[in-house]
């Protein structure tokens, strides 16, 4: 049984567009602001880059083992933390993908293709959606899964099935015009799949004039109760406990009478 927290960090700041070393500095900044002793930093999606939906996404994009994976896995080896987020990926078939990641301090890899692109943005039109395989990883005794901003709005993509994960990790670019949706959603994924949910979205303002709320970010538990929010940092944490949340599903399991489902 597992007895220790997870401390979790979300690091909500405003992503300098296209430009990725800025980024990285300002990534390592932050980390300054971090508790010791965390065990997973979140960062938004594409936090190097920004949303680009343009042809500049190209001359941005990098593979697995390129600088932004190198430099995290670096971090992550030294504090002794993982590290979740998306960046802007690519690989030997050309193609782009919103693509996230979950790098542990022992090098160990996972990542994810951001399954469901944002029609409205035109997404679709510059990267490659992923299939449907579920990006769970075991980490420090817990199931943590990845999903990117837009595939939050479907349920049966998230759903825990049979408990499946305890931790869902959500990266985002969600617009402070949609934000009253994006904190309601983050809270229905946690209630109805009995998990905690940690949203990373960013704040600020891209050259498209579209605003990000700063306070966007939540740290959400099982009962859908918030119990992590920015203050004046842009560092969040939050402590989640197995104990409660084992409790939890065992004095209320409405997972046991959840419905069969094959997802295509």
């Amino acid at each position: 049984m597992i007895t220790k927290n997870l401390k979790i960090a979300l690091i909500e700041d405003d992503i300098k567009w296209g430009d990725k070393y800025a980024n990285l500095e300002q990534l390592g900044r932050n980390l300054h602001d971090v508790s010791n002793g965390t065990d997973i930093i979140v960062l938004p999606e594409l936090f190097t880059t920004g949303f680009i939906v343009d042809d500049s996404a190209r001359e941005l994009a990098e593979t697995n083992s390129g600088e932004t994976v190198k430099y995290l896995k670096n971090l992550a080896s030294y504090y002794n933390v993982a590290f979740a987020g998306s960046f802007l990926a690519t690989d030997d078939t050309g193609n782009l993908y919103n693509r996230a990641f979950f790098l542990e301090p022992n090098g160990e890899e996972m990542f994810y293709d951001k399954r469901h692109l944002f029609t409205m943005s035109g997404e679709q039109q510059v990267y490659t959606p992923g299939g449907n395989a579920k990006a769970i990883v075991r980490f420090r005794g817990f199931n943590i899964r990845l999903i990117v901003c837009y595939d939050l709005r479907f349920p049966v993509f998230c759903r825990n099935v049979g408990n499946a994960y305890d931790v869902l990790i959500v990266v985002a670019n969600w617009p402070k015009v949609r934000l009253h949706p994006w904190k309601t959603l983050l809270q229905a994924r946690a209630i109805e799949n009995e998990c905690f949910v940690c949203g990373a979205n960013r704040c600020g303002a891209d050259p498209k004039g579209l605003e990000y709320a700063t306070g966007g970010s939540l740290v959400v538990d099982f009962k859908g109760n918030i119990i992590g929010e920015r203050s004046t940092s842009p560092v969040i944490q939050a402590e989640l406990s197995p104990a409660d949340l084992a409790r939890f599903r065992e004095k209320f399991p409405a997972w046991r009478d959840a419905d069969d489902f094959i997802l295509k």
